[in-house]
Parts: structure tokens; C-alpha cells; sequence
């Protein structure tokens, strides 16, 4: 029987040597699992650091796009308040244009009048002296007085 033991220790010797072999290959598998998990995790830790500075990148610009919707709306309220006053200027010099073709209207109507006054100076001048005067003013007087005192033409 010692042979018979002998061969099933060896059998046995065999089997933990193979056992051995496959325990060492699963040992050095597991190290390299075990490298490539920590490689990963690694990798993972950098991809969460990015996402990170990503996400306050993204708050940041969220930031400043409130803060140029708020500026647009201040412009546009800026822009309503002189759409306003061109609008009230444009009334005025509506305004203005009236009240200037009225004033227009009459010059034109005292144009008759202003065009006499070189006949008048022309007459003026052709008195040779002060009595001629004198005489004209007095006529003009007396008639004015019976015309009924009035200043209208």
C-alpha cells in the first residue's frame, strides 16, 4: 500500500502543484485587476474633477447670462424712453410748424403794408421843406380826428 500512497501523494503533490500554478495565475490576474480598478478609478476622479469645473463653468456663464438679460432689459427700457421723447419732439416740431405758417400768413398779409413803406419815404423825401411836413401832419391828424378816432386802416 505504500505504493499505492505514494502515488496518490504524488497525485495529490501533482494536483496542489497545479493548484499552486493556478492559484498564482489568478493571484497575478487579480493584480492586474486590481491595477487596471486603480487606473480606472484614477481616471474616474479626473472625469469627476473636470465635471465639476464643467458644471461651475456652466454657472457661471448662467450667471452672466442673467446679468445680460437684465442689461437687455434696461437698454430696451432706455430705448422705449427715447422712442418717447423722439416721439414728443416730433409733436413739437409739428407744433412749431403750425404756429410758423401761421406767422407766415401773416407777413403775407402785412406784406401789402410793408410794401408802401418805400412809397412813403419816396414822398418823404420829396418834401423840400419842414411846413410841407408840418401841413401833411396836421391834414392827417384832422382827418384821422373825424374819421372817429379809430387805429383801424
Amino acid at each position: 500500500m505504500s505504493l499505492t500512497n505514494e502515488k496518490i501523494i504524488d497525485r495529490l503533490e501533482e494536483k496542489i502543484d497545479k493548484q499552486s500554478e493556478q492559484i498564482s495565475e489568478i493571484n497575478n490576474t487579480l493584480k492586474e485587476v486590481v491595477g487596471t480598478v486603480k487606473t480606472q478609478s484614477e481616471q474616474i476622479t479626473d472625469i469627476n474633477d473636470i465635471l465639476i469645473k464643467v458644471v461651475d463653468t456652466i454657472q457661471r456663464q448662467s450667471e452672466q447670462i442673467t446679468q445680460i438679460n437684465t442689461t437687455l432689459e434696461k437698454q430696451s427700457e432706455q430705448i422705449t424712453r427715447i422712442d418717447t421723447t423722439v416721439q414728443n419732439q416730433q409733436e413739437s416740431i409739428q407744433n412749431l410748424s403750425v404756429k410758423m405758417s401761421k406767422i407766415e400768413g401773416f407777413l403775407e398779409g402785412q406784406n401789402s403794408n410793408i410794401q408802401k413803406i418805400p412809397d412813403l419815404i419816396e414822398k418823404v423825401g420829396e418834401l423840400k421843406n419842414w411846413r410841407q411836413i408840418f401841413i401833411i401832419l396836421m391834414t392827417a391828424l384832422v382827418t384821422w380826428y373825424f374819421r372817429g378816432v379809430n387805429l383801424k386802416p
